[in-house]
């Protein structure tokens, strides 16, 4: 009897234990979706106000549009100024990251070939500088330095790509440090050099191929800061050489409605961008 009793008692207290866990687990639950609506919440009605500005003809003091149109993305497809700058945000954008892959792929390499951590330290404390510093610190600074050291460079694009890469290096290093990491690239090398294969098709036919990935997302966090990167623009080349940005800012205290078809613009642009990485990406995986 003892016996019976006691396995009772355990039975009663492992369905309290459940019951305990299962209430528990529901009170996550909701906590979680309560949580993640008002997230959403927040997020999502800046950017339905947005859209609504941008396809509102007239619109005062009504919860909707009172009247509705799409002249605000007619004028801005039409107006030069506005493909102008887009074409030179993206050749910057492409500029930059195809600096910073072939900068940090290099030394990543170098590093890991000669096993020297203190190189490695020392990408790590760089790779935080452009993090820390805001901005337009970064951007005075470069114009200061460059208007004493090399003139000639200041409102020039050339001196915009080379501050975007700075800018962008953690971006990339991050990125292909951690495939460097995932693939062993040292390992390769030596078992490469092994079998008598050249350097310089152990890097364009197992390191590039193996760094895919990396680069695809390092690629797509660079061109994406660089594209949407006012402060070092607007220092640098200003209206000399509008850029994407740079002309967005300045139609913004013009015509809110073209700036708000604008914004979208290159928001619905950027995720075309990701989309198409995405894809070659899984494209090239299955290959």
């Amino acid at each position: 009897m003892e016996n019976e009793n006691y396995m009772e008692i355990t039975l009663d207290n492992s369905e309290v234990k459940k019951w305990k866990l299962s209430v528990k687990t529901n009170y996550e639950k909701i906590l979680f979706y309560i949580v993640t609506g008002l997230f959403l919440i927040y997020t999502i009605f800046p950017v339905i106000s947005v859209v609504l500005f941008s396809v509102s003809g007239k619109w005062n003091m009504t919860l909707l549009p009172e009247v509705w149109s799409l002249s605000a993305y007619r004028e801005l497809f039409m107006n030069s100024l506005f493909w102008s700058s887009f074409a030179r945000s993206f050749l910057v954008s492409f500029l930059v990251v195809l600096m910073d892959i072939l900068i940090i792929t290099a030394a990543l390499l170098g590093v890991e070939l000669s096993g020297n951590k203190k190189m490695m330290t020392l990408l790590e404390t760089i790779s935080i500088i452009p993090v820390a510093l805001p901005g337009v610190v970064l951007a005075l600074s470069t114009v200061t330095f460059y208007g004493e050291a090399f003139p000639l460079l200041l409102g020039s694009p050339v001196l915009l790509i080379f501050s975007e890469a700075v800018f962008a290096f953690p971006f990339m290093l991050w990125s292909l440090k951690n495939t460097f990491m995932s693939i062993n690239a040292g390992v390769l090398y030596d078992a490469s050099c092994t079998l008598g294969v050249p350097t310089w098709k152990f890097i364009l036919k197992i390191l590039v191929p193996s760094l895919k990935k990396g680069m695809l997302t390092g690629g797509i966090m660079v061109f994406t800061t660089t594209f949407n990167n006012f402060a070092l623009a607007q220092l640098i080349v200003g209206s000399g050489w509008e850029t994407y940005q740079v002309f967005l800012n300045k139609l913004m205290r013009i015509d809110g409605h073209m700036a708000s078809a604008m914004v979208l613009t290159g928001t619905a642009m950027t995720f075309i961008l990701v989309a198409v990485c995405s894809l070659t990406g899984k494209i090239l995986k299955n290959q």
